[in-house]
């Protein structure tokens, strides 16, 4: 009996032994894993299920910048930012998490007031006999943000570059099929037209296409590109002189998975060296023509050239053409005409020049870029000039008959109406007023009856003569028929007194001027006016309104004696 109870107080010494052991190895653990939670580089956090921080490591504490003991207790919404917290507590403290892990990315507001881009790892560790905890890793993900920003900004830029250059890109796989094309090599084509996985080789032209394959195929073979020219044949049949070049790209071991080609138009560039080829037979015709390196310094002129200007060869040569210039355009003028060159080659249109004597002369010009072999810039520019005085002059001629009166040299019905036309909107702007003064010759016809036509001509010339004098240089003195003049007054005062004022004043000059004494072919003539005047301030009234009232008070003048003006008054009218 006492040895068996002696047994069993050793067996109960030696379970105790071994619980005592399993404990201090359990303490060890748990400490164990303490330091490994503590000092651990992730940034850990334990959350209540109603948000509230139970538990944090020290990387937590630092990367919310916050002391450990300010978080403990605290809600976890606190350091969500404001926009976010709908979509933290959903996914944190809501059903979603039952369901597993949970992953996913916020802004974080930090104690100093910075913010935090991060990564929330989340899962619920249930527990016995307590309520579970979600435990949440943090992670942050601001550099990589930025470096995602930096590439979608790369990329943007890229393509921003690839749809806006005027040059075609296109990338292909190693077959020569389509999978890229910028918006200008997909308008050769037209929008409808879809051309992803279509073969590139398909539309270059037949006796070109074996040895443009052959440039591509050696491409793909050395990752070297090859500059190659060639024929494309567009949808409607056309042909465009195409020059490109091919370049690699490849993937991480090196190896070549795609083909770039930038391809351009050279169509108006080989035009221009077939013109210039011509042009170089025709050099010493009859056209006159210069020559200028890249630089635009004077290499070579002909004889045609020299006739024009006055200028030999060897007082030109080693000089820019900027030494025939007018004066008459400005830089504005030039930097359009030499982009216009850069561009498209070639540029022609009117200018203004100066000969060696002072003489300026309207010039009709053409110049043409020329590049040398596997050049896109110009070598040199040819010029070809000729002088188009008499085409000026006779359009001018031709103008002047359209707009003027061809006997008293004033301006006639159409220039009158286009000159009140601006007039009118102009007074709308300004606040200001104008007038017309309508003006006939009293008894003219008894001139013309008795003395002859070539009397009543020489009358009107000295009219128009002395309507010149009265009346300002902005003003207009124009002939609309007959013995009928039309005297149009801008910029009078903004009351109708003041303008009635200034106006009864030309008026009044014009009496005194068309009263004087005429001698017609050596014989003394009297002639009085009757002059009818009609205010106007704006576009309310038309512009043949305006000549009637001006028409009516003329009349007036007529029935009051002649000799006299009046006034257009819409009661009297009435």
């Amino acid at each position: 009996m006492v040895g068996g109870q002696q047994a069993d107080l050793l067996q109960l010494g030696q379970q105790i032994i071994a619980l005592q052991i399993s404990l201090t190895a359990m303490e060890q653990a748990r400490d164990h894993f303490a330091s490994l939670y503590e000092f651990a580089p992730s940034a850990y956090f334990e959350l209540t299920q109603q948000g509230t921080i139970a538990g944090v490591n020290r990387a937590g504490a630092e990367l919310l910048r916050v002391e450990r003991c300010d978080l403990l207790d605290a809600p976890f919404m606190r350091f969500v930012a404001p926009g976010d917290i709908d979509i933290v507590k959903q996914k944190l403290l809501g059903s979603g998490l039952h369901k597993g892990q949970v992953s996913f990315e916020s802004s974080l507001l930090r104690g100093d007031g910075s913010y935090l881009a991060a990564q929330l790892d989340g899962l619920l560790l249930a527990r016995e006999a307590a309520n579970p905890l979600v435990l949440l890793v943090l992670t942050d993900i601001g550099l990589r943000k930025k470096t995602e920003m930096a590439l979608r900004e790369q990329e943007k830029f890229f393509r921003l570059i690839a749809e806006n250059l005027g040059d075609f890109i296109a990338v292909l796989d190693l077959e020569g099929r389509r999978i890229y094309n910028s918006p200008s090599y997909q308008r050769l084509f037209g929008p409808d037209r879809d051309l992803r996985g279509t073969d590139s080789f398909a539309e270059i032209h037949a006796e070109d296409r074996p040895r443009i394959i052959e440039a591509f195929q050696e491409t793909v073979r050395t990752g070297v590109g090859r500059q190659s020219e060639y024929r494309f044949v567009l949808a409607d049949g056309s042909l465009r002189q195409m020059e490109s070049i091919g370049g690699v790209i490849r993937d991480s071991a090196g190896v070549v998975t795609r083909v770039v080609v930038v391809a351009r138009d050279v169509t108006q560039r080989k035009q221009a060296e077939s013109q210039l080829r011509i042009a170089a037979k025709a050099f010493e015709a009859d056209v006159a023509f210069l020559v200028t390196d890249a630089a635009q310094v004077i290499q070579r002129v002909n004889h045609a050239f020299s006739d024009l200007t006055g200028y030999l060869a060897e007082e030109v040569i080693g000089r820019t053409p900027a030494m025939l210039s007018s004066g008459r355009h400005d830089a504005a003028f030039y930097a359009t005409m030499w982009e216009q060159i850069h561009h498209f080659g070639s540029w022609q249109g009117e200018i203004w020049n100066r000969r060696k004597n002072g003489e300026v002369y309207p010039q009709w010009l053409t110049i043409t870029a020329v590049c040398s072999d596997n050049q896109d810039s110009a070598s040199y520019y040819v010029a070809t000039m000729a002088d188009i005085s008499e085409r000026k002059a006779a359009e001018e001629a031709i103008k002047h008959l359209a707009l003027y009166d061809d006997l008293t040299q004033l301006p006639n019905r159409r220039l009158l109406m286009d000159r009140l036309q601006r007039a009118l909107a102009s007074c709308a702007r300004s606040g200001h007023r104008g007038a017309l003064l309508l003006i006939d010759l009293d008894n003219f016809k008894q001139l013309n009856d008795t003395h002859g036509h070539d009397h009543g001509d020489l009358l009107l010339q000295e009219v128009a003569a002395r309507l010149r004098s009265c009346v300002r240089e902005a003003d207009t003195a124009a002939r609309i028929g007959g013995d009928e003049f039309v005297v149009m007054l801008t910029d009078l005062g903004e009351s109708p007194d003041e303008a009635k004022r200034q106006a009864a004043a030309v008026g009044e000059k014009i009496l005194v001027a068309l009263n004087r004494l005429y001698i017609l072919l050596g014989k003394e003539h009297h002639s009085t006016p009757s002059i009818g005047i009609a205010l106007f301030a704006d576009q309310r009234r038309s512009m043949d309104d305006l000549l009637k009232q001006a028409d009516i008070a003329m009349y007036q003048s007529k029935s009051a004696g002649r000799n006299t003006m009046r006034f257009f008054e819409s009661a009297a009218a009435a």
